[in-house]
């Protein structure tokens, strides 16, 4: 049997993970406040906007155990379908009507968790315990000048680690996607300096500007700047070769279950006339087409000990070292996941 590389999954709570865009909870109903329901690290999860806060709960009504993202925002509060109990932001009941003149049970509660939007997006935190975790890092979100298109998410069978990987993959450019990101012929990738820097892996590479000839007009190419917030987040800028703008993927994954991730991706660059942002969501639409099936044939969903590396997966390999280091820290206590994690650590200095 395979052993798997991360054994407790547990230390993934203390991070903050997206659960859906601000357009997904507002398009689940109608009122346009949720709720709207969701999966984090196996946990069913309820989002709902009450009273101007979105709010994430356990996605479970303490009553009858009815699923109260089947349920609707109700005067700020939000109602279970089953028998009108309503709870307000922090996941208390605060209205009986089968028996309202009386005390309401101290049990009549169901989890709050930390949840707050940012760069459209709506981000969970199973456990704030320790409160050491942020936001991963979005190079453009508040720079002026620059146009976004937050992409529906999507899900794909496999460990969000897995969807990590594939996407800082550099070897994999040239058999994926021949034509579309990259041309064949360069089938010999780079292989960079890889750093850590306060919770991210940085690197950067430069892809050969003359493949630009052979390549889509969409395709993004230019140098290649990767800031990687752990566990799961990209922060990929690229300074094309074709105009010298700049041009942001910004990618991230939430672990809905061992083998199931959602996913996220925000397009940005900077703005320009006659630029469709049609065009370069259906390009990287191609793209995840192409990869899907791959990596979705992976066995198992989630990485295990046995698989062979070689010079070229240094990145992964250093990917899966941290991850590693940091699921054993966490059960030495707050301090030691801290230092794991925020601990910077330079090859070019070694």
């Amino acid at each position: 049997m395979s052993k798997p590389l991360i054994e407790d999954r547990t230390f993934l709570r203390h991070f903050w993970h997206p659960v859906c865009t601000r357009a997904e909870l507002e398009s689940a109903n109608p009122s346009g406040l949720g709720p709207h329901a969701v999966e984090l690290l196996g946990e069913q999860l309820v989002i709902a906007n009450l009273n101007g806060e979105i709010v994430a709960m356990n996605d479970l009504c303490p009553h009858r155990h009815a699923a109260l993202s089947k349920g609707r925002v109700n005067n700020g509060t939000l109602q279970c379908a089953y028998h009108g109990w309503q709870f307000d932001n922090g996941g208390n009941c605060v209205r009986i009507p089968a028996c309202p003149e009386q005390p309401i049970p101290r049990r009549a509660c169901t989890s709050s968790y930390d949840c707050v939007v940012k760069y459209d997006i709506v981000w969970v935190r199973l456990d704030s315990s320790w409160n050491c975790t942020d936001i991963p890092y979005f190079s453009e979100w508040d720079q002026p000048g620059m146009r976004h298109i937050v992409v529906p998410s999507y899900e794909w069978k496999t460990g969000a680690e897995r969807r990590w990987e594939n996407f800082t993959d550099l070897s994999h450019f040239a058999f994926v996607h021949p034509g579309t990101l990259y041309d064949p012929a360069y089938d010999r990738p780079p292989i960079p300096v890889v750093d850590r820097v306060d919770s991210e892996l940085r690197f950067e590479i430069e892809p050969p500007p003359e493949m630009l000839e052979n390549l889509p007009e969409n395709a993004p190419l230019g140098s290649f700047t990767y800031r990687c917030t752990m566990p799961f987040s990209i922060n990929l800028k690229l300074r094309l070769y074709r105009d010298d703008s700049v041009f942001t993927l910004w990618t991230t994954s939430c672990p809905v279950s061992d083998d199931r991730c959602r996913n996220f991706l925000i397009i940005s660059r900077e703005a320009k006339d006659n630029d469709p942002d049609h065009a370069h969501a259906a390009f990287q639409k191609i793209v995840l087409d192409e990869d899907q099936p791959i990596i979705e044939s992976q066995r198992p969903k989630t990485i295990t000990m046995e698989e062979l590396s070689v010079t070229t997966d240094k990145v992964s390999n250093q990917y899966r070292k941290w991850l590693r280091e940091l699921s054993l820290a966490a059960t030495e206590g707050k301090e030691a996941f801290m230092r794991c994690l925020k601990t910077t650590v330079l090859e070019k200095s070694q």
